[in-house]
């Protein structure tokens, strides 16, 4: 780096390939085992909040995208998102299971 250089902006993870994914099914991993927290909903990363939307209206799960660690299962019917929920306060993993179209 250079005396003059300008700092790069951290930028955002890419979300793209999870957003407006429909999910059958959610659940969080506790230290007691798996929580469902949801089922039938879509997953909305289009802004700078990844939020799991259910039809019944809640929305257990909401947290920044910069925070956010997402992989996704090796059977590809699910991804694994971990992050800072803004609803709980502390890191959380959840675990949402896409639903199969034939």
């Amino acid at each position: 780096m250079g005396l003059f250089s300008k700092k790069k902006k951290q930028a955002l993870p890419d979300m793209s390939h999870v957003d407006g994914k429909h999910i059958s099914y959610a659940v969080r991993r506790d230290p007691e085992g798996e929580v469902i927290i949801g089922k039938d909903g879509r997953i909305c990363a289009a802004t700078e909040l990844l939020e799991l939307r259910f039809t019944d209206g809640s929305v257990p799960f909401v947290c920044p995208v910069a925070t956010v660690q997402c992989g996704e299962l090796m059977s590809r019917n699910g991804v694994l998102i971990t992050g800072d929920d803004q609803i709980t306060g502390r890191r959380v993993a959840v675990v949402a299971y896409y639903k199969y179209y034939r």
